[in-house]
């Protein structure tokens, strides 16, 4: 089973230098936004980017996904002291359920998530599950490359294995971008659910 993130280690995920490495405008790109979608950000953290995209959806709402109280607890501190411009309702994922209908979501962002659940099938088809048909999943994740931050190599997916676990989870790709084209150190994937 894959590691799961260390929530002792949250001030790590409020660096604002994750946002010069990785720029949300350029998630909010991916993700093809109008401003009243639905965005699922699954594994959202403290937030860091889930405030940012919320701010492209000023009609819409963003849901901030975690497994984990403490960094939950970090986000509604955050959002007290800052209200985006579109709604940020954080939610807990216990045992892999999150307390939203299928196909809730027309939009689920995961930045540095799936090398945490790769191998659990209960928390991919969660993810598939909470995707309406048609929607889209923006997949972010730190490249197998020489960087100054992040996991280790070993601890991350292959550009290999991260297309075998998006087809495992029944979705087509429709864009690829490699290190240096959306974050500095990061692959990214933009998916597909079919729409039937």
């Amino acid at each position: 089973m894959a590691e799961k993130f260390d929530a002792s280690h949250a001030a790590k995920l409020e660096n604002p230098e994750r946002l010069v490495e990785l720029p949300p405008a350029r998630l909010v790109r991916l993700l093809r936004l109008t401003g009243a979608e639905t965005v699922i950000d699954f594994g959202a953290g403290a937030g860091m980017y889930s405030l940012p995209i919320a701010e492209s959806l000023p009609h819409g709402t963003l849901y901030a996904v975690d497994e984990q109280q403490a960094l939950l607890d970090r986000l509604r501190q955050r959002l007290r002291e800052q209200r985006p411009a579109g709604r940020v309702e954080p939610l807990l994922n216990v045992d892999d359920h999150v307390p939203l209908p299928d196909g809730a979501g027309d939009r689920i962002l995961m930045v540095n998530v799936l090398h945490h659940i790769h191998d659990e099938p209960a928390a991919l088809a969660e993810v598939t599950r909470l995707l309406t048909p048609g929607g889209l999943l923006v997949l972010v994740e730190f490249a197998r490359m020489d960087r100054p931050v992040g996991p280790p190599n070993d601890h991350v997916l292959a550009a290999d294995e991260l297309h075998a676990v998006i087809a495992s989870m029944g979705l087509t790709e429709l864009a690829t971008y490699e290190p240096g084209e959306i974050g500095l150190y990061h692959v990214a994937i933009v998916a597909r659910k079919r729409a039937s």
